[in-house]
């Protein structure tokens, strides 16, 4: 078994924080496929202590992978996304903002088409890349604030205009502050509610700044007057507004006492809180724990946002001089009755827009003052897609969050900008650059390659983008090389700024778990990993339209024999949700094999290979285009484009079971009766006979994965190696063989026994010349467990109960060309309720079953498409890969291809799938 912490993201609104963790996950897959039902791999919740419940859900039987959250246990599910998931954004360059069509239920919000009004003196208009959401905004459209407002009070943007007598604001200028109407394509301002973003501040960043910060300055100096050495209650002290008052108050040199839920202690503690100064905030005994802490004295200051009884016990707790500063909206009080029945008590309900433009300007110039200095640090943030509204104000709204919930904007991919594509000159950096010129407009490109000019189909690659009417460029750059690629973004010209970045580069070097080496793995890294980092890292000011990793599906389904490729591109993955987790764009997509041959992929498509006997299904050019398309249209940051074939019988593993119907009673006992009905047929034979047969067998089946039409083209005596047997056709071999016996084989079968002639004395010593038993009745599988789990990367809320999807069914994919391809599978769900807890002591074997598609090709490593990584840091420095396991062969890519392709917008799963040129 294998730990991590926080390497994918299971739930919804949770953020994957450890990279390295999620590489290994990629690393793991590919070896669970070479050594089916050896490794498991579990990942803990980073965000609560779990170390009794663990070692229980790790007995979960036909579970290779799970995630322990909240004390329950999810598995990942491969499913397709939905077309109607998310608010639609309205067609065109027209203005909208977030509203409700009727107040009262939360599935009302939606995107309102609006007019652009115009500018009167001292106002801008900023083109809204991220806003905040607040406690106030899901009560207006619940229809329960008792004012008139609109949803969305702060944001962060672009200055798009500029009115009369603003001298200190330009167009381009990245500004955050308070907006009525924020949660919007664009809105209004005057230019003293706006400040400028800090160097280094994303939009999410900034726009969780404004109202959680300038209302606890504002509660705590202007309307408390708080001084040094007083003390201070904070109710809700791990809300955004709450967490920014603790942090100010220790600034101010304050004592501070919070209520939060207990879930949510550790984040006060986190803050510099000791337990006798916290207290729950869903009872009403924090009054009493707080009073023997303080003494008589009571606390000079309540920071309010309760209500009801809540308030009766605060205002208690304040001696003589106190000061009650009241921003709930739901509870207000009169001060003279409050001065009536607490003498000595000053209550002041207040709301910071009072304090007046010129007074907010002079406390965001003070905010941002603290933050240079490192007084104060950002807040723990939620970035949750504008089209995601609706569960993004649920989530406020059951009060699960931890800091700030932020909703971003998509940015549009402006043709006058650049977008860069690193691997641009091979073969689907090729494609691509040619498709986003004549399909979306863009008119300038920076192709990076190794080799530049000097790469092979440069030059015709320039001429064609030349002839479209697009200004392109091949320069000579290494992406993993942080100065060479910061040199060339710094090239690109402002009238042209870089507003798109696609990761198409990598490299492959195959091999079974056992052969990998640090270097290896490294080698394979370094282009993925490291060059996606340093993107990452030099565009978090760039205000980006597009950030797309090319994966592969390999890092989900965990093809075997591409280990140190399915923990590259696991890396992508999960890089993909991080980014997103923190409101800058990205998405992963975590293609399968592309039928353009590449120098990467070439040799997995032999032309010479009779097609009924390929193991791998391609998509056609104008196939994985038109996915790219969909998957740009999709909010999703985790996609697998990929064909997959749901009707074979064998077999389901568990990533697949929420799209294939487990083939029952029936496969349960197939292995069973051809070990049975082949062992009888041996018995019947004399021993030379029996070494004929058993010799046939391997022979026939390994001309079927070299792709040769007669058996006798394999030499009995000939090494497997010599006849052209690699790690991915050894897995294939290894997996027709189990099928046929019924024998469960080791990954390395045709490295241990090297012939065929070898290879057949060992299965005629396995299979025995002796008459098996009559076969039992195949036992019904145990019902799959009624509780569902359900992937953070992937859609959530797919039970693996639930009956499987038609091949046909709709994909995220929003316009198709001719044919349409399939959609893109929906990728990793976790299954929504967790699989039945065994028994503690039980000692239940665990199987990691091959995929229907089991026959991997040169898959690269997906990582979950909702899963966290294992760790807190953000993607710096990797660290070095884990040591490798033990040799064993690769497998071939997935028989998928018989129906027109289903490509699969994955988020995290495990089973196998081919992968592209990437």
């Amino acid at each position: 078994m294998v730990l991590t912490r926080g390497a994918v993201p299971a739930l919804p609104g949770q953020r994957v924080t450890d990279l390295a963790g999620a590489a290994a996950w990629g690393l793991l897959r590919s070896a669970q496929s070479e050594h089916p039902g050896r490794i498991v791999l579990l990942d803990r919740d980073p965000a609560s202590t779990d170390d009794d419940t663990w070692p229980t859900w790790a007995l979960i039987d036909g579970e290779p992978q799970l995630a322990v959250r909240d004390g329950e246990a999810w598995a990942p599910r491969l499913a397709r996304p939905h077309t109607d998931d998310g608010l639609t954004l309205p067609a065109g360059p027209a203005a909208w903002r977030l509203d409700v069509t009727d107040e009262g239920t939360l599935d009302n919000l939606a995107l309102i088409p609006v007019p652009d009004a115009p500018l009167t003196a001292g106002q801008v208009r900023v083109a809204v890349r991220a806003a905040g959401v607040n406690f106030r905004d899901v009560l207006l459209a619940l229809g329960m604030y008792p004012d008139q407002a609109q949803m969305g009070a702060e944001a962060a943007g672009i200055v798009t205009e500029t009115g009369p007598d603003v001298s200190e604001l330009a167009v381009g200028d990245r500004v955050f502050g308070f907006f009525t109407g924020g949660i919007a394509s664009g809105a209004i301002t005057d230019h003293r509610l706006l400040a400028p973003i800090p160097t280094g501040w994303t939009f999410a960043q900034a726009a969780g700044v404004p109202v959680a910060f300038a209302t606890a300055y504002y509660g705590l100096v202007d309307v408390a007057d708080a001084q040094p050495g007083e003390s201070v209650l904070v109710h809700s002290a791990a809300g955004g507004v709450g967490m920014a008052a603790v942090q100010l108050a220790r600034h101010l040199g304050l004592e501070v006492f919070g209520t939060a839920k207990p879930t949510k202690w550790d984040t006060l503690r986190a803050a510099g809180l000791d337990d006798t100064h916290i207290a729950s905030s869903r009872d009403l005994g924090f009054e009493e724990r707080f009073r023997a802490a303080a003494g008589d004295r009571g606390v000079n200051v309540v920071l309010n946002s309760l209500a009801g009884e809540f308030v009766d016990a605060s205002l208690r707790l304040l001696g003589d001089g106190g000061r009650f500063a009241d921003l709930s909206r739901t509870d207000l009080r009169d001060a003279a009755q409050v001065a009536a029945d607490h003498p000595g008590v000053r209550y002041q309900a207040f709301n910071p827009a009072e304090a007046g433009a010129d007074r907010v300007r002079e406390i965001l110039t003070d905010i941002l003052d603290l933050f240079n200095t490192g007084a104060l640090d950002l807040l723990p943030l939620t970035a949750w897609d504008v089209r995601e509204a609706v569960p993004a104000f649920r989530h406020i709204s059951q009060a699960r969050h931890v800091g700030k919930n932020v909703l971003t904007v998509p940015a549009p991919l402006h043709p006058d900008g650049t977008v860069l594509i690193t691997g641009g000159t091979g073969t689907l950096g090729g494609l691509l650059a040619k498709h986003l010129v004549t399909e979306h407009g863009v008119r300038h490109l920076t192709l990076l390659s190794r080799r530049g000019a000097d790469s092979t189909g440069a030059t015709e690659l320039l001429a064609d983008l030349h002839a479209l009417g697009a200004r392109a460029t091949v320069t000579a750059c290494d992406a993993a090389d942080r100065t060479a690629l910061a040199d060339v973004l710094a090239a690109i010209p402002d009238q042209h700024p870089l507003t798109g970045v696609i990761h198409a580069a990598g490299i492959l070097d195959d091999g079974v778990f056992a052969s990998m080496t640090p270097q290896r793995v490294e080698a394979v890294l370094r282009p993925k990993v490291d060059a996606a980092v340093n993107l990452h890292d030099l565009t978090l000011d760039t205000d980006l339209a597009l950030f797309v990793l090319y994966s592969s599906a390999s890092a989900t389904l965990g093809t075997g024999g591409q280990a140190n490729y399915a923990a590259a591109n696991s890396f992508l993955d999960a890089l993909a949700s991080y980014r997103r987790a923190r409101g800058l764009p990205a998405q992963s997509l975590g293609w399968g094999l592309w039928q353009q041959a590449s120098t990467m992929t070439g040799h997995l498509l032999d032309d010479t290979t009779p097609a009924p006997n390929r193991k791998i299904t391609t998509l056609r050019t104008e196939q994985g285009l038109a996915l790219f398309d969909a998957a740009a249209a999709s909010h999703t940051p985790h996609l697998l484009p990929i064909p997959l074939d749901l009707t074979r019988s064998s077999e389901v593993p568990a990533l697949l079971r929420g799209l294939i119907r487990p083939a029952g009673r029936r496969a349960a006992g197939r292995t069973e009766e051809n070990h049975t009905a082949l062992a009888t047929r041996l018995h019947a034979l004399s021993a030379t006979d029996r070494r004929d047969l058993v010799l046939d067998l391997v022979r026939g089946n390994a001309a079927t994965v070299l792709g040769h039409a007669r058996a006798d083209a394999v030499g009995a005596r000939h090494a497997f190696r010599d006849l052209g047997f690699d790690s991915l056709t050894a897995v294939e071999l290894r997996n027709r063989l189990n099928s046929a016996t019924g024998l469960r084989l080791p990954a390395t079968l045709v490295f241990d026994h090297p012939t065929p002639t070898a290879l057949a004395e060992y299965l005629s010593t396995r299979l025995g010349g002796e008459p098996a038993p009559a076969p039992a009745p195949a036992r019904r599988p145990p019902p799959h467990p009624a509780n569902p789990s359900r992937s953070s990367a992937w859609p959530a809320g797919s039970p693996a109960t639930s009956p499987p999807r038609q091949t046909s069914g709709p994909s995220s994919a929003k316009a198709w060309t001719r044919p349409p391809p399939s959609p893109p599978t929906g990728a990793g769900r976790w299954t929504s309720s967790p699989p039945k807890r065994p028994a503690a002591d039980s000692s239940t074997q665990r199987q990691n079953s091959t995929p229907p598609c089991s026959e991997s090709a040169h898959a690269k490593p997906s990582p979950w498409t909702r899963s966290s990584g294992c760790s807190s840091k953000p993607p710096g420095k990797r660290s070095n890969p884990p040591e490798s396991p033990p040799r064993t062969p690769t497998a071939h890519p997935p028989e998928c291809s018989s129906a027109p392709p289903t490509p699969s917008t994955a988020s995290a799963c495990n089973s196998r799938t081919t992968h592209s040129a990437t």
